[in-house]
């Protein structure tokens, strides 16, 4: 009987230590991740976008940075939750016109020739985001998406930023919808320290142009419960109008928000 009992305490506690770490790896890196914020919650960073939880299913998101030039907007709810899953559907809308007639100059800040002009693009994403703790420390998310654009009539072709991380993001303004799927694990390492590795695809359905792939991993350290330091690194390959072309670039960004 007391060995029983002691099995049943011990086993209890393992238990709590296991939704304890989990709890603490979802409210310090819920980015990319099926989970949304707490009601009242927000964070935001210098890269990561600005997010706002409505309620405790419903968070509202967006690029503070870009959106002077790139006015974008999305929402994020969570649709089922059991057995340790949850699953989530993003939606987001852009308009990246004004954008793409800003950066169209010569000179700083010039990415695209004067020549171009740029007619009306609302771009819109849908995606569905599904989460699992994997183990004690770890949280495995997949998602899968479609992106498309509606256009008052198709932008000329080569009038496009053919860089990486920013031209999948944006060739199917031009031609095609993006198919998009990702796969995030995070980790704890302490109670401070935490990890997440990334690998994406971008399918765009057109002939040429239309692969390309990213790989990323970060850590980040939380200074406080407000204040969180990332760093790591971004590696991407794609099908440019220029050929097959690939990057590697460190990673930095400053993430802080309401405590928690």
């Amino acid at each position: 009987m007391k060995r029983r009992t002691l099995s049943g305490v011990i086993i209890f506690l393992l238990i709590c230590q296991v939704q304890a770490q989990n709890s603490l790896l979802r409210g310090k890196w819920s980015d990319n991740t099926a989970y949304t914020l707490k009601k009242g919650n927000w964070e935001t960073g210098i890269i990561q976008p600005f997010r706002y939880g409505l309620t405790g299913r419903t968070e509202l998101r967006t690029n503070l940075l870009l959106m002077p030039v790139l006015p974008n907007i999305g929402i994020k709810t969570t649709l089922y939750t059991g057995n340790e899953l949850v699953v989530a559907s993003e939606h987001a809308v852009s308009y990246p016109t004004l954008f793409l007639k800003v950066v169209s100059r010569k000179g700083i800040g010039g990415l695209i020739s004067p020549q171009y002009d740029f007619p009306f693009l609302l771009a819109v994403n849908n995606s569905l985001i599904t989460s699992k703790p994997v183990s004690a420390n770890a949280l495995l998310s997949i998602d899968v998406g479609l992106a498309f654009t509606i256009r008052g009539q198709k932008p000329d072709p080569q009038a496009t930023i053919d860089l990486p991380f920013i031209y999948p993001r944006m060739a199917h303004y031009y031609q095609g919808v993006s198919i998009r799927t990702g796969l995030s694990y995070k980790g704890l390492l302490t109670d401070r320290l935490f990890y997440d590795e990334q690998l994406r695809l971008f399918q765009i359905t057109r002939n040429s142009d239309n692969v390309f792939v990213e790989n990323g991993g970060s850590l980040m350290w939380a200074v406080c419960h407000s204040l969180r330091l990332k760093g790591g690194y971004a590696f991407s390959w794609g099908k440019y109008p220029f050929g097959k072309h690939f990057q590697l670039w460190p990673t930095v960004d400053i993430v802080f928000g309401s405590n928690r």
